[in-house]
């Protein structure tokens, strides 16, 4: 037994070399995939229950404890009355995520993702956990995160992978893809890491500058508008017959002014409570999560802070949040050291659909998520279902055009203009396998790729039904975004909504047989 055992490791131990080998003579650099937030579940480790995203059970805990409240409110039309059930329903639901006012934890819950171990790493195996990487298994290792905690404590978790990954591949470095709260994490490792262990590097959909439809709320801005929620909702939607009526609804309830009279309300309710609502609610909850803040616009912080951060939390918790702000603020000079170390820079953002409407900028285009003049590091962007204008003129001369076919971007203002790539039509989790095609052109290339220099990825580039990305141009624009159809009276409105909803119904027969 004692030889069978002996050959028997042996041979586990020359596999394993082999599989180093193999790794390290096909030259791969090792892609680390940095998700965003909520990309695992967040589990009590005592129970087993998952805690984010909520359950059923904790969601309808939580409404049943304002049904009543809200329906006795809006039928006396005393608003005021409800800032408490709303926020005790808000603190139920959340009660299993919840903080303390160091900002760590109260119950022993954490993320259910594990580092990989180096058979995983070899093998490829937790490349599954990406959808349609669009690598070799074995290029791939994923990294997900505890959301709620301080950036800083995430990105040593980070170097502890990147050490782990190099040490098990025999790679000299690796490749970073900072995605959505993960560009976060990803500067805040090359602020505290430095470069020596990556090559490559890309922001995907980026939250690094903050997030319009988190720092307005944290700010107080929280608005509701007709415009913003129909433009929102309508991006949602595809071309069934389902979602055809749905958008032909949107537009009934819009054109007879009911969807109006319900935001009036909202907006109503809004400004009757919110004070109640940021001082009983947010400031225990989310106002908690260190990470959270690290969504917040460079020029948001302060005033959030101001709002949400009084006795409810600690000295230890503003260093934790400061440390990330001021890392923000170096935002531009951490990414400029990856090209200084001879790396290769690339900024994706995307675009064609509004952010949710919940905040005084609702109508800047996005990608359903974040808005991509913070996702393009600086882009001017037009605001939706809108344009630059006839007489706009690109804003900063140098040689190329950095105007979108559509006339809503003009890349000339981004901080990496010759680097940021923009694809209509994608939204925000959206991981096709053709994005990351882009991707490995990007990480292909010899020398540090441009938008200017290569005809298949150009900077303006646009998803189409089948999932593939081409360059954009006048003419594949499908015209998702949508048309604000402003010159139509309210006849011609609802007229042509009612022809919408009939061309559906046929559409749909027509399909059907």
């Amino acid at each position: 037994m004692k030889k069978f055992l002996a050959v028997l490791m042996s041979v586990i131990i020359m596999m394993s070399a082999m599989s180093l080998l193999a790794f390290a003579e096909d030259d791969v650099t090792p892609v680390i995939f940095i998700d965003g937030i909520g990309s695992t579940d967040t589990v009590n480790t005592e129970t087993g229950e998952t805690v984010f995203p909520p359950s059923t059970d904790s969601i309808v805990a939580g409404v049943s404890k304002a049904v009543v409240p809200l329906t006795s409110s809006i039928v006396k039309g005393d608003y005021t009355a409800l800032s408490k059930p709303l926020c005790d329903a808000l603190v139920t639901i959340f009660d299993g995520m919840a903080c303390d006012e160091n900002g760590n934890p109260v119950y022993p819950t954490t993320s259910v993702y594990e580092m990989p171990t180096a058979e995983e790493i070899l093998g490829g195996e937790i490349a599954i956990n990406c959808k349609n990487l669009g690598f070799d298994a074995a290029e791939v290792i994923y990294f997900s995160y505890d959301w709620r905690m301080d950036m800083q404590t995430i990105a040593a978790q980070l170097n502890d992978l990147v050490k782990f990954t190099k040490e098990t591949t025999g790679a000299d470095k690796v490749n970073l893809v900072g995605f959505s709260m993960g560009s976060c994490v990803l500067t805040t490792y090359l602020h505290d890491y430095g470069y020596e262990d990556v090559k490559d590097v890309v922001v995907l959909s980026g939250a690094f500058n903050g997030v319009s439809t988190c720092g307005e709320p944290f700010s107080g801005q929280i608005a509701f508008d007709e415009a913003g929620m129909v433009a929102f909702l309508k991006t949602m939607l595809g071309n069934s017959f389902s979602d055809k009526l749905l958008s032909a609804l949107f537009d009934v309830l819009t054109q007879t002014g009911v969807l109006g009279n319900v935001l009036e309300t909202a907006e109503e309710i809004n400004l009757a409570i919110l004070d109640d609502v940021f001082e009983m609610g947010l400031k225990t909850t989310f106002a908690r999560f260190p990470g959270i803040w690290s969504v917040i616009p460079y020029n948001m912080y302060n005033d959030a802070k101001a709002l949400l951060c009084g006795d409810n939390v600690s000295d230890e918790f503003i260093a934790k949040i400061d440390y990330y702000h001021n890392v923000q603020g170096q935002n531009k000079e951490i990414l400029d050291g990856v090209i200084e170390n001879g790396g290769h820079l690339a900024i994706i953002a995307k675009y064609g659909s509004t952010i949710p409407p919940v905040c005084v900028s609702q109508l800047n285009i996005g990608d359903m998520v974040i808005d991509t003049v913070y996702t393009s590091f600086g882009a001017t962007c037009a605001p939706a279902n809108s344009t630059l204008g006839d007489a706009y003129v690109q804003a900063v001369e140098c040689g190329h055009n950095h105007i979108s076919p559509d006339n809503m971007i003009d890349a000339s203002t981004a901080a990496y203009p010759e680097y940021t790539w923009f694809i209509k039509d994608l939204m925000h989790a959206d991981h096709t396998a053709a994005q990351w095609e882009l991707i490995r052109f990007i990480f292909a290339s010899e020398e540090q790729p441009s938008v200017t220099d290569n005809e298949a990825y150009p900077q303006f580039l646009i998803s189409l039904e089948d999932e593939t990305i081409v360059p954009h141009t006048a003419e594949n624009d499908t015209g998702k975004y949508g048309d604000s159809n402003s010159d139509e009276t309210l006849f011609e409105k609802i007229i042509n909504a009612i022809k919408s909803f009939f061309n559906a119904i046929k559409t749909f027969f027509t399909d059907l047989f």
